[in-house]
Order: structure tokens, then sequence, then C-alpha cells
């Protein structure tokens, strides 16, 4: 991410989002403010059907199956909150909240849940920006956390909000971890363990090893490789999913589910007309604090 900018990797998510939204019969996860927390360049483009296809359809068309991938992990990871919202958990954390809107998209959990937006001092000063153009009274239940990662970690930035440690939590982290090394993830996670009372839950995403990518998947990450690496947000993280497990394992953490690709396409793209479907080059990771 370049200094004093927002993250552009957010905007594509967002652009992604609203695509899939606008575009994609039968939506997988349907984002109604994606488009206008969008960049002006990305918005122009998907208001318009003509510039979508030519975009969209036919320039970056090898990047279809990151939509799906966009799509599906949002799908999942609040699919996994509301069971814990059933379970009485009353604190949402989006480490990477990135452009996603999810406290204007739910206000029917607006009593149950205290939604905590972790990011960017950068990032998050861009999309206040933009949220005052669309919702100039914000819900009462979210709550802003500016966080450098570079300079304190996510534990110190909660202990400024009101957050409560003793108190279980459901944090997503999407679209973060492919663009940090290794020892940054661990770090991160090691973090949210420290404020993560018992029965705590997290989903995250990560990309597999090269050895590991599916065929298909090659393509698409190395298009995306490209342009996140002219945006100065390269790829650092990939994994293999027991080397992993065992990491998280260690710092307290319980595998609820490790979803892959296949199975992702399974669940949530089964019978579409249209082939939409991920790569199979990232897993989306279930745990709970079991500590």
């Amino acid at each position: 991410m370049k200094p004093g900018q927002g993250s552009g990797t957010a905007e594509g998510a967002a652009a992604f989002r609203a695509s899939h939204t606008l575009y994609d019969s039968n939506p997988v996860f349907r984002d109604p403010f994606a488009i206008a927390l969008t960049s002006p360049g990305w918005r122009r483009i998907l208001k318009s059907r003509l510039l979508h296809w030519l975009v969209l359809r036919r320039y970056l068309r090898s990047l279809r199956p990151i939509v799906a991938h966009v799509a599906a992990r949002s799908r999942y990871t609040e699919d996994r909150l509301e069971a814990a919202v059933r379970r009485g958990v009353g604190q949402y954390v989006i480490v990477g909240a990135g452009l996603d809107a999810f406290a204007l998209r739910r206000p029917d959990l607006k009593s149950k849940l205290r939604v905590y937006e972790v990011d960017h001092p950068d990032t998050q000063a861009m999309k206040r920006r933009r949220l005052k153009e669309i919702a100039p009274a914000l819900p009462e239940n979210l709550e802003f956390v500016a966080v450098n990662f570079e300079r304190e970690s996510i534990a110190q930035g909660l202990s400024r909000a009101s957050y409560r440690k003793d108190a279980p939590a459901f944090f997503s982290w999407l679209g973060t971890t492919h663009y940090l090394t290794p020892q940054a993830t661990f770090a991160t996670l090691r973090a949210i363990a420290s404020v993560a009372a018992r029965g705590s839950e997290i989903v995250l995403d990560y990309g597999l090893t090269r050895e590991l990518l599916p065929a298909r998947a090659l393509a698409a990450g190395k298009r995306l490789s490209r342009i996140v690496s002219h945006r100065q947000e390269p790829f650092l993280g990939r994994y293999a999913p027991d080397e992993l497990h065992r990491e998280v394992k260690a710092m307290g953490w319980e595998v609820v589910e490790d979803l892959s690709g296949a199975e992702q396409e399974r669940r949530y793209f089964a019978g579409r007309a249209d082939g939409l479907a991920p790569t199979g080059g990232t897993h989306f990771l279930h745990l709970r604090r079991s500590l």
C-alpha cells in the first residue's frame, strides 16, 4: 500500500463484490454498498453495462474466479458469524475491514452485535470520507479502530476501544494473509489470541503453496500477482494446510473447518449456468479459541 493512500486491493475487492451483486444472476453474496464505496474509476466502469463487460468480462476475464472467491469468502464468514451470534456472541471484529460495509448491510443485528472495524489509518480515512456520502449517520453499534500494523498490534488497538477481552468475540480476517509474511500472519494470530476469550472464533483465508495450487489457479494467480505488485502490495504468504494447522493449534486455536476450493465450489457454486467458480488456490480457515 502506498503511504498516504488507501488500499488499492480493498478498492478492487469492493469492485468485485459490486460486480457480482449487480451483474451475476443468483449472487452468492450481496453487497449493495460496494459500488458507492469503491473508487471513482471503478464506479464509472460498474455503472456502465458496456464498460463492465469490456473491463471485467473481457480484459480482466482471467480474474473472474477471483470475483467468485471474494463473494464466497464473505458469504462463508457471515454464515459462520450468524451461527456465533445465535450462540450469544456479541462482538464482531473485522480485521483489515477494507471497504466492506457490514454494519450498514446488517441493521437487523444492531441490537445484538457490537462491530469493530480494524484497519490501517489511511484506508480507514478513505473509507470514512466515502461513507459520509452514503450514510451521514453511521450505525450506533459501529466502532472504528485505526491500527498501523507496522507499529502496533491489534491487541494494542483494541485496548483503546470498548472491546471486552472477557467476552467471546468473532473475528474475520479476509484478503490479508496473502500480502503478509508468515511471521507477520502468525504474530497477528497470537495477538488476536491474547485478547480473545475462550469460545471466540476467527475466519481467515489463506493461499496455498505453489506446489499445491490447482492448475486453473495458476493463470489467475499470475495475473493478480502482477496487478497487486504494481500497486506495491505483492503476495508474500503461502501455506501448506497441515503446517498451518500445527502453528495455530500451538497458539491455542482449534481448527473447526478448513474449506478447500473444491469444497467452496460444491457448497456455493454448484449448478450455476454461468460457470462462476473460485480458482481453488485459497482455503477458508475457521478457528475457535480453545484455551
